[in-house]
């Protein structure tokens, strides 16, 4: 499965875009807003699953961390996206962490609520299936990353999937409005930081990507695309 750039999909289904202003209210009335500073946690894997978090502001980074502790960053979440899941109606335990990347702003909803609210309102439910579907393709992808045999051809996928999810078109080029650090690059690729700060370097080199400051700028998408589909 090749990522589609700007293919229907491509973004995750907003809160705001998939549900009208009164069902929205309903899940302000029934939840909590919360402020989340830079650096803390909304939940810990292993811990007990009992809220999902509906994003108002900011940014969100889930990630795994294995027994070895080895840290996987999994993703990035802005505004309308929700984290919580998979157990989206509560029960087991969170098998990853959610930590806020920036100051954000969240509605902690229980999962007796939001199942509720989808057995009430079938756009909700709508909502649900269909951001479980997108977050299930992200993973999907980045699996499929991970067992690509170069770090520059895991770099160019995994760039442009971002430019899809996080990108805004500027004079032609698209910027990655967030700063993803090269660790959390790294992590994303499955691969060292070193390796990692090498193929950023080749793209750049090669005219495909440029820096602007601490973000980047895809400067050649059908380029990054060749890259991974005729790898060597």
């Amino acid at each position: 499965m090749a990522w589609q750039q700007s293919s229907p999909g491509s973004r995750p289904p907003s809160f705001y875009s998939s549900l009208d202003e009164e069902t929205a209210a309903e899940f302000v009335r029934v939840g909590n807003r919360k402020a989340m500073p830079a650096g803390e946690s909304l939940f810990i894997q292993q811990s007990p699953h009992s809220h999902s978090f509906v994003i108002q502001s900011g940014l969100i980074r889930t990630f795994y961390v294995s027994e070895a502790g080895r840290e996987v960053t999994l993703g990035y979440w802005g505004t309308g996206d929700i984290v919580g899941g998979p157990s989206l109606f509560g029960g087991g335990p969170h098998v990853w962490s959610a930590i806020a990347n920036r100051r954000s702003e969240v509605i902690a909803i229980s999962g007796a609520d939001l199942k509720k609210l989808a057995q009430a309102n079938s756009k909700v439910m709508n909502w649900i299936v269909n951001m479980l579907e997108f977050k299930l393709r992200w993973l999907s992808v980045l699996f499929q990353i991970h067992g690509t045999e170069r770090v520059h051809d895991r770099l160019a996928k995994l760039l442009l999937m971002m430019g899809d999810l996080y990108g805004e078109e500027v004079d032609g080029e698209v910027v990655i409005r967030y700063q993803i650090t090269q660790t959390d690059l790294a992590s994303l690729v499955g691969a060292s930081r070193q390796w990692t700060n090498k193929a950023l370097t080749r793209l750049r080199d090669e005219g495909v990507i440029g820096m602007d400051g601490p973000r980047i700028l895809l400067r050649d998408s059908k380029a990054l695309r060749n890259i991974f589909e005729q790898p060597g």
